[in-house]
């Protein structure tokens, strides 16, 4: 039995598609990202394996939605539960390695050493030499042994080249580049990691743009993981459970690190005051905007798709299609209009008010009032698409039976309370779920309107009318410290809730609804 064969077509665009991705997963590899460059590879392997096979054949349409899939939600959803178990913010933003790499590059300027100019010279594609000149003695010069610069890409650091005096009268091969040139083609930044050893036995580095200097390493490595600072021969230790360097005396030395921290940020949000408390308020705010928003706009859609439902009223056709036009027009205009309408000091909404009642609410710097006013905008973007809803179910009821009630002596409240709402409610529970669930990750609302203000006291980064959505974008990307990983937590939470939700959706959306 021959074994199947693959058309020469089909190899052809497979290694179309190869070579790039290869090309890409070498540059990712280069680049530092081994775990990145495997799974790309490992990506590549499995493509390759369902669209050459004959026996995977079923997985060739599944595949690309699987993989945008894993990309797109498998994969920020478990990054984002990762980043929950770390320390990670501005202030710790690096990697343990990465911060041991910058202790060990720190150095300080040799007292009492002369400085040097410096001219760099090209010779062929990458070879360079460079030339230093002593700054106070012009006559003292010195060159370099040639190396390789490759333009943009750092160089790891020490890398240490020989340089040796030359006369004043000496020529020099190459193509001599100006500081700007050098610093337009990018060949500054692995400069920055070149140390150049004169026959003196001290070594030049870069400082600044225009010149070289003798520095001497201010930290010394040692085996056990902990620096030894060289001028005054104290010694600092990494603290895995706070993310930082210490001296003996416990304080922190330099910048902090990501470090795994387990539970913290989770404890964080159950123990510490100043999360704890805006947490709380926060959390039940969010669950009656939630609840107020879904309950209020369904009842407003349901009356009014009620009321349109009336043969006897004229035009209903026109009055349908006005009620519907918030729906059709952007939510952000129309949230941007509104917050206009309700400016505290020159809005239309306070100006009417006070002409007809003398009262103009606080809407902005009142909580209660920034509250009610995100309210009635979030109801007024709501509420036409239950009025469509409840329009659709409404005009599945039989009229047979409200005829059949009619007879019985009924009048429109009792119908609507005994007839229609008991039809109407049960299969719209599942939409009604799915909008608390929206408006739980309503965003939108919250940072256009009120940007989640008032502050709230004593609440640090909280406002009165953020939900826990825009309170942990707060978090992440507007407060001093960036709290990536405190966030995260309570994204991960907020996942767990809205998750739950669409659950009881689901369970819900599967039931069959009996007339």
């Amino acid at each position: 039995m021959s074994l199947p064969t693959v058309s020469p077509i089909r190899l052809l665009i497979a290694a179309l598609v190869i070579l790039p991705v290869l090309y890409l997963d070498f540059l990712t590899y280069q680049s530092g990202n081994n775990w990145l460059g495997v799974v790309i590879l490992g990506l590549l392997a499995l493509g390759l394996y369902i669209y050459l096979s004959p026996r995977a054949y079923t997985f060739r349409y599944l595949f690309p939605g699987l993989l945008a899939f894993s990309l797109f939600v498998i994969f920020p959803l478990l990054y984002t539960v990762y980043i929950s178990f770390t320390k990670y913010s501005s202030s710790h933003l690096l990697s343990y390695q990465n911060v041991a790499e910058l202790l060990e590059h720190d150095s300080y300027i040799v007292p009492d050493t002369p400085c040097y100019d410096y001219v760099l010279y090209r010779q062929g594609s990458a070879k360079y030499v460079l030339l230093l000149v002593d700054q106070s003695n012009r006559a003292q010069r010195f060159l370099s042994e040639p190396f390789d610069l490759p333009p943009g890409e750092t160089v790891h650091y020490p890398t240490l080249v020989k340089i040796s005096a030359i006369e004043p009268s000496h020529s020099i091969e190459g193509e001599p580049l100006k500081i700007a040139q050098i610093t337009r083609e990018g060949l500054f930044i692995p400069l920055r990691g070149y140390q150049f050893l004169l026959p003196n036995g001290q070594t030049v580095e870069k400082e600044g743009l225009d010149q070289f200097c003798c520095r001497n390493k201010i930290w010394k490595r040692n085996p056990d993981g902990s620096f030894t600072d060289q001028k005054t021969n104290f010694t600092i230790r990494p603290d895995f459970a706070r993310g930082i360097f210490i001296d003996e005396k416990g304080e922190q030395i330099g910048i902090g690190f990501r470090a795994f921290t387990g539970l913290d940020n989770y404890i964080k949000i159950v123990t510490d005051p100043e999360i704890q408390l805006p947490f709380v308020r926060i959390f039940l705010w969010t669950v009656a905007f939630s609840a107020i928003s879904a309950a209020g706009a369904f009842a407003i859609g349901m009356v009014l798709a009620v009321v349109l439902e009336w043969k006897e009223i004229r035009l209903r056709k026109v009055y349908r299609t006005l009620l519907i036009l918030p729906y059709a027009v952007p939510a952000v205009l129309s949230i941007l209009i509104f917050k206009g309408l309700f400016n505290q000091e020159f809005g239309a909404v306070n100006e009417l008010l006070h002409a007809v009642f003398r009262f103009a609410p606080q809407w902005e710097t009142n909580p209660w009032g920034a509250r009610a006013m995100v309210l009635l905008v979030n109801l007024w973007l709501g509420y036409p698409y239950m009025m469509l809803i409840c329009t659709g179910m409404l005009q599945s009821i039989p009229s047979s039976i409200y005829e059949a009630s009619a007879i019985e002596g009924s009048n429109p409240l009792t119908d609507f309370f005994h007839i229609t709402l008991p039809l109407v409610l049960p299969p719209l529970l599942p939409v009604l779920i799915a909008s608390f669930a929206f408006n739980f990750n309503n965003f939108s609302v919250i940072y256009l309107l009120t940007g989640g203000g008032p502050k709230m006291l004593g609440g640090g980064n909280a406002g009165e009318t953020d939900i826990l959505v825009s309170y942990t974008y707060s978090l992440a990307f507007r407060s001093s410290e960036n709290n990536y990983a405190l966030a995260s937590a309570i994204a991960t939470l907020l996942f767990f809730l809205v998750g739950t939700l669409a659950w009881i959706n689901l369970r819900m959306s599967s039931r069959r609804i009996v007339y």
